[in-house]
């Protein structure tokens, strides 16, 4: 009996195509159907896996972002409100330190001025007189703007304002000095005082003392503490406005007279005349 031999399988145009593009792959037939199998080889296998794993990363850092993003949105405030209490907790320490600090230096100014001896030399003297003037010029930085008065009040922004001007009776006037004596003082006094009611508006008024004025003359003579009080007067006035008054009420006493100023705007001006007195080096010949 002879056996017929079955034909092979034909060979189709897509496995040929399929063999010379992957030299690597194989072709597996089932059953009668053709059905082709194809196996890449490790070049692909490697290829697709890295594809995969750069997917992968890409899909992570963009959700990495977008909950960055989301999270900065929904905290940003929580950050903002913690920041400013973290601010106020500071500036309350610096606040209680400052306080502490003051308290201490006014002890121990009263505490030295106890001892009259041994009395200070001229350079410690000057020393302690810079301290004060560095004190007041911070202070007046504070107070300008920490005090509640400073935004409640009109004057406090512009010293140099007026809500009325006064007509100032300028004699009789000292010898020396050529300003207006404690009579001419008196009555424009009386009228400042009178004008203010009238415009209910506050007024004030300043005094201004020269220390030791008996032992300098004692020690210089009185031409010297003359001259000395002449530009005591100038600086005075240049450090005044220009519709206030400046007096002499007695040999070592000036008074100015300041019309239309809120206390607080007064504080400033007091604050501005003794800084220009301090700053000012007076030479004793």
């Amino acid at each position: 009996m002879i056996r017929s031999a079955q034909p092979s399988p034909p060979v189709w145009p897509l496995d040929r195509e399929l063999r010379a593009r992957l030299p690597t792959g194989r072709i597996v037939s089932r059953g009668r159907g053709r059905c082709s199998l194809i196996m890449a080889g490790a070049d692909s296998i490697a290829l697709s896996a890295s594809w995969l794993v750069m997917a992968a990363f890409g899909g992570m850092l963009l959700l990495a972002v977008c909950a960055g993003f989301l999270a900065g949105v929904w905290c940003a405030p929580a950050l903002q409100e913690r920041a400013l209490r973290r601010a106020a907790r500071q500036i309350q320490r610096v606040y209680e330190l400052t306080v502490k600090q003051m308290e201490a230096a006014s002890r121990m100014c009263r505490m030295l001025g106890e001892f009259s001896t041994p009395e200070l030399s001229a350079a410690q003297w000057e020393r302690l007189e810079q301290a004060r003037g560095q004190l007041a010029d911070a202070w007046r930085t504070v107070a300008d703007r920490q005090s509640p008065l400073a935004a409640s009040s009109p004057e406090s922004t512009d010293a140099g304002e007026s809500s009325f001007q006064v007509t100032w009776q300028r004699s009789p006037v000292d010898a020396a000095t050529q300003l207006p004596d404690r009579t001419a003082f008196d009555a424009n006094l009386a009228l400042m005082l009178g004008e203010s009611a009238r415009f209910n508006q506050p007024s004030g008024l300043l005094l201004i003392r020269m220390d030791k004025s008996d032992q300098l003359q004692k020690r210089y003579g009185a031409d010297v503490v003359a001259r000395l009080q002449a530009r005591l007067a100038t600086l005075v006035i240049k450090a005044v406005r220009d519709n206030d008054l400046v007096c002499r009420l007695q040999p070592d006493v000036f008074g100015v007279l300041v019309p239309s100023l809120s206390p607080l705007a007064g504080a400033r001006l007091a604050e501005g005349v003794r800084t220009t007195v301090r700053e000012h080096r007076f030479r004793l010949e």
